[in-house]
């Protein structure tokens, strides 16, 4: 049995990741939803739907645009094959009418994510892109996607 256990350590300590063997700084990165709150709606004509909200997004939101971030959040399965990461578990995300649109993103995966759990608390990375004219896609949404660590 201590060989078992001797062998198990020596297999973790050589095989893990440290923070500095991965392409991005998890303090510096991470964005948080506190961050995407930065904004303000406006009224717009809409040739399809008469009026809607447009968001007026805060410099700090705009600087993010096009960068590589990572943000921790809820996964989210919007129909069989698209996924959203939201603020709030299911029971109380944006789709429920319980929060607003600045608490979901659409996400697109780099590759195959494999089989994702409903409400998985993820930590993920990708590529971040505003929507501030498009009503009918994501505010905010991630390209490029990898998942970092799930629970």
């Amino acid at each position: 049995m201590k060989y078992f256990y001797s062998l198990f350590l020596f297999h973790l300590l050589f095989t893990s990741l440290s923070a500095s063997d991965l392409p991005y700084n998890i303090k510096k990165d991470t964005v948080t939803w506190q961050i995407l709150n930065g904004l303000e709606y406006k009224e717009a004509p809409h040739e399809v739907y008469g009026t809607v909200y447009l968001p007026t997004f805060s410099k700090g939101i705009k600087k993010l645009a096009h960068k590589q971030i990572i943000i921790r959040g809820y996964l989210v399965p919007v129909d069989k094959t698209t996924w959203a990461l939201s603020k709030n578990t299911y029971a109380a995300c944006f789709f429920c009418g319980k929060a607003g649109p600045e608490t979901v993103m659409g996400l697109k995966f780099k590759g195959d994510p494999g089989k994702l759990k409903m409400d998985a608390n993820a930590l993920i990375t990708g590529k971040f892109i505003l929507n501030g004219n498009d009503v009918d896609d994501w505010m905010y949404s991630l390209e490029d996607v990898e998942i970092i660590s799930i629970k």
